[in-house]
């Protein structure tokens, strides 16, 4: 399935969940789709170490590009056990993809 939304971002390494790393997103711009937040909060899990290195090789100020599609609706929890985020309308994002920017 293609991503639904791209976005550009600063990552930065937030702390870690029971299920994670949390990741501080700084929204360069949106590329596909449309995203309100000028920030998220991305969610790792621990067993996606290559998405872990990546971002630990990549701080800020490195731009790098996401690509999601959308997972589930009405998610309860701002924070849930998926590697992506949950936007203010509560939908929640799989990450399909990130790799540098390209800007």
């Amino acid at each position: 399935m293609l991503p639904q939304l791209i976005i550009l971002v600063t990552a930065a390494h937030a702390g870690a969940v029971g299920f994670g790393e949390v990741y501080t997103c700084q929204v360069q711009s949106v590329l596909v789709g449309t995203l309100t937040e000028s920030t998220i909060r991305l969610t790792v899990l621990a067993n996606d170490k290559k998405k872990i290195r990546f971002l630990a090789t990549h701080q800020p100020p490195q731009e790098i590009e996401l690509g999601f599609r959308i997972a589930r609706g009405y998610e309860q929890y701002s924070l849930v056990p998926i590697t992506g985020f949950v936007d203010a309308g509560r939908n929640s994002w799989e990450l399909v993809y990130l790799r540098e920017g390209s800007r």
